[in-house]
């Protein structure tokens, strides 16, 4: 059974276009993808769960989101919450191959209903699934070990390179996040104590950890060198010959996640490698974030820096969501391990190895790898042309869909734009799109959708970020202006709501007091439910306005009969200003 071809009815709307004369053209809408109506739910309801999680689980365990989400139904590319809203996933970098993919639950399922055991026992699926795995990777890499995630391969990991160098001292980056046991939150430097997602307990796993610059091209030290990669390099180096008792491992991301999407210098990993095997040590390339053909032009992503590494460690996506983890590596530094005695009681039992040989199963029948080189080259090119119509975006980044776009509060001086960061996250969930952030300053806006996203999946991310990004910086500049704020709300096929409001007198809780609300009939609005915001550098004066026969909808006033000058100006623009973001109602 192949997976459902979810399309959601046909919208479109008359845009009207300003280049030499205007003219009224009819084009398709962006439109998220999706027909399947999720199942009622009669469960709990979110508030009821989050008042149960704060009594049994600890503050500790953070979510998403000021006001959490509840997803309780997924599909492919799409999840549900508990009141029935779409959201298209553009982060989760779970479930690689699409949420309840029909193959990966008849495979899982299948081998769940024979047996579940413990992994010191033979069976044939996990032989073939290391077979299979072994396949994908360079041929040096001759060794498996399973694990439950990718926090157990990176601790795996790093065990191997010390017993096997003789050594302790481990080479890290800045920004990096490796997982979060003890051995692995200490080399995880975007957890370390100052730091936008610092913890508290970081310094007691910080032991015999180097931090070496993170090679960002775009924010580094040599941000714009075309000798950059070198210099890195040479950073790595310096730290290397401060320790001449010897380093047992050089670790990184193949692309930083965590960090914000940042790609490396083409030539900085291969000098890297150079100079630590010179010293004694080995590389470790931790994809766990970057495997299993998401970069598109390759099914690693370290392989596009002309490397092998000596251990690769694998987890989010390998299961699909299942608690699965690996760790490959050489029969030289595995014969060093020969002596230990490892096991590890769930990790590889025959359903985890089922689901990982599901993944591989799919990505192959259905062509996710070309998918995503092809959505990811796509998806680029309309986030490198949204850049050019919102200066907040400094930068647009990434590899196949690991996206990054890093918002700043101006170009020149590269001011990390936090806030707005945050607020754009929170703006993207209510109008149906699921995104992450991260960066050294949680500055940037991370996407990394499962390998079956398509372009009508990317035209519908992009029309909602233009859409976030527009409001975002409006209640930004008004808010430090104290000026006017026009938000439009598009509630129907017929009709659109302007509130009139200061971000000030609503955040001091007189909002119904402070806002001039007004209604437009405009039919020629397709449906929608999503906002836009305009700010004007002064406090817009409310005048009285009669509507006149000219007008192309009935215009009125649900409180104060008036309109302000700004409100006249955004009514009169609903129609081109807003076609183009008809997006599906809630």
């Amino acid at each position: 059974m192949n997976p459902p071809t979810p399309t959601l009815p046909a919208a479109t709307a008359v845009v009207v276009a300003a280049k030499k004369r205007r003219q009224a053209v009819e084009q398709p809408v962006p439109r998220a993808r999706f027909t399947l109506t999720p199942k009622p739910y009669n469960g709990p309801s979110a508030q009821d769960v989050l008042l149960a999680r704060q009594t049994h689980l600890s503050a500790g365990q953070y979510h998403f989101y000021s006001k959490p989400l509840m997803l309780v139904e997924a599909s492919m590319q799409y999840c549900f919450d508990d009141k029935g809203k779409t959201y298209v996933d553009c982060y989760s970098n779970v479930c690689h191959v699409g949420h309840c993919h029909p193959h990966f639950v008849a495979s899982t399922s299948a081998t769940m209903h024979n047996i579940i055991s413990n992994t010191r026992y033979l069976h044939p699926t996990i032989v073939r699934y290391a077979e299979k795995l072994k396949s994908k990777v360079p041929a040096e890499l001759s060794v498996c070990y399973f694990v439950n995630s990718g926090s157990e391969a990176n601790d795996l990991a790093m065990r191997l390179a010390r017993i096997h160098t003789q050594r302790k001292g481990i080479v890290c980056l800045e920004y990096a996040y490796h997982g979060t046991t003890g051995s692995c939150t200490g080399i995880s430097t975007s957890l370390s104590t100052g730091t936008t997602t610092g913890t508290e307990d970081y310094k007691y796993h910080a032991r015999d950890v180097y931090v070496a610059p993170v090679p960002d091209p775009y924010r580094g030290k040599y941000a714009e060198d075309p000798e950059a990669g070198r210099k890195y390099a040479e950073d790595v180096e310096s730290i290397l010959q401060e320790n001449p008792e010897g380093i047992a491992a050089f670790i990184h991301e193949s692309v930083q996640g965590v960090g914000g999407q940042v790609v490396y210098p083409r030539d900085y990993l291969s000098r890297v490698y150079d100079a630590v095997r010179r010293d004694g040590g080995v590389c470790i390339a931790d994809e766990v974030q970057t495997g299993f053909g998401r970069t598109g032009t390759h099914f690693w992503a370290f392989e596009a820096q002309g490397v092998v590494p000596d251990i690769l460690t694998l987890g989010k996506p390998i299961g699909n969501g299942f608690p699965l983890g690996a760790v490959l590596t050489t029969r030289e530094i595995a014969r060093s391990f020969d002596g230990v005695q490892y096991f590890n009681t769930n990790g590889g039992n025959p359903v985890a190895c089922s689901a990982g040989l599901a993944v591989l199963e799919i990505i192959e029948r259905d062509g996710l790898q070309q998918n995503a080189l092809e959505v990811s080259q796509y998806l680029i090119e309309k986030l490198k042309e949204l850049q050019e119509q919102h200066p907040i975006i400094g930068d647009v980044r990434g590899v196949g869909l690991f996206v990054g776009i890093e918002l700043v509060r101006d170009r020149l001086t590269k001011e990390p734009a936090k806030e707005e960061t945050a607020r754009a996250m929170e703006k993207c969930r209510d109008n149906g799109v699921l995104i992450g952030k991260g960066g050294a300053f949680n500055n940037v806006l991370r996407m990394k959708p499962p390998l079956c996203f398509q372009k009508e999946d990317a035209d519908f991310l992009v029309a909602t970020l233009d859409l976030v990004l527009t409001e975002v910086v409006a209640y930004f500049e008004a808010k430090k202006q104290q000026t006017e704020v026009v938000e439009v709300r598009i509630r129907n096929g017929n009709e659109t709501y302007v509130n009139c409001e200061s971000p000030q007198t609503s955040q001091a809780g007189s909002q119904r007091d402070n806002r001039d609300h007004h209604r437009i009939t405009a039919p020629s609005i397709s449906p929608l439910q999503r906002k836009l915001t305009f700010s004007t550098g002064k406090r817009a004066r409310s005048t009285e306005r009669t509507p006149s026969a000219g007008d192309e909808g009935r215009r009125s006033t649900s409180r104060t009969g008036r309109l302000s000058n700004l409100a006249e100006q955004v009514l009169d623009n609903v129609p081109a200003a807003l076609a183009k973001y008809a997006l599906p109602s809630e």
